[in-house]
């Protein structure tokens, strides 16, 4: 497994310069482009792992320009649930870049996640991926650890969005639905899953949203989730915490400059 997860990482980065000379006549431009979001979801889960069960407020700001970007993501206590009501308890960084080969997009980056006053460990991972614009979006996305867990991560996942016809002149609106599943390496499910010491399918999630765009710059999107464990073994260790299963709900209020 982890020499297939290297060889597609290498794959993708051979890929890069032709990507880079396919930059689409947008990414010339360097339009900057900045986003805000808020969502709030009744829980928080992150591959499968319940880190919050109960609603949390994340804001994230993105700012982007040509093919870079760089992302803060925060993770906001709104309960006592873990004892921590009103605090921060997650605080991730992610710069990327994207080529475009055609139909094809390219992410590769990094993510550095910090927990302020807590006691987990701050850790860093890079990534590479792949998608495809076609009636469905296919991808993947290789995430490989370099201080913690030193393990890799693989998501595939698929999605779909279909334009509905506007409610008005400033409303319109548009369903999405996905589906996604991912690999773990032995690395990877011992620290993160409670000591699996073994590879193997980690987690699955099923997603449906309604984004509705209001005027030119606002978004509010209702979307629920539906997430659990795939691995017997992942999910034996795992049920002293948490239920295999879970499912959550929130809205994303969103404005793009």
């Amino acid at each position: 497994m982890r020499k297939l997860a290297i060889t597609l990482i290498l794959a993708i980065c051979m890929a890069l310069p032709l990507g880079l000379a396919s930059a689409t006549p947008a990414q010339a431009k360097l339009t900057p482009t900045v986003d805000f979001s808020v969502a709030f979801n009744s829980k928080y889960v992150w591959r499968g792992i319940v880190v919050v069960d109960d609603w949390v407020a994340q804001p994230s700001v993105t700012a982007s320009v040509g093919g870079f970007s760089f992302n803060v993501w925060a993770d906001y206590m709104l309960t006592d649930q873990n004892d921590r009501k009103n605090e921060v308890d997650e605080v991730d960084l992610t710069a990327s870049y994207t080529f475009d080969l055609g139909k094809f997009s390219i992410p590769v980056g990094v993510i550095r996640y910090t927990f302020p006053g807590s006691t987990a460990a701050d850790t860093t991972e890079f990534y590479a991926g792949v998608s495809y614009d076609w009636i469905v979006t296919p991808s993947i996305t290789i995430y490989k650890d370099v201080q913690e867990s030193n393990g890799f991560y693989i998501l595939g996942a698929l999605g779909y969005s279909l334009d509905l016809p506007k409610l008005n002149e400033m409303i319109g609106w548009s369903l999405s639905v996905g589906a996604s599943i991912a690999y773990g390496s032995d690395d990877n499910n011992n620290f993160y899953y409670n000591g699996t010491d073994k590879s193997g399918f980690t987690d699955y999630s099923f997603y449906v949203s309604l984004p509705f765009s209001i005027g030119e710059y606002v978004t509010l999107t209702p979307q629920v989730v539906f997430t659990g464990l795939v691995d017997s073994d992942i999910k034996d260790n795992m049920e002293p915490i948490q239920d295999e299963n879970n499912i959550y709900f929130g809205l994303v209020v969103g404005a793009s400059f």
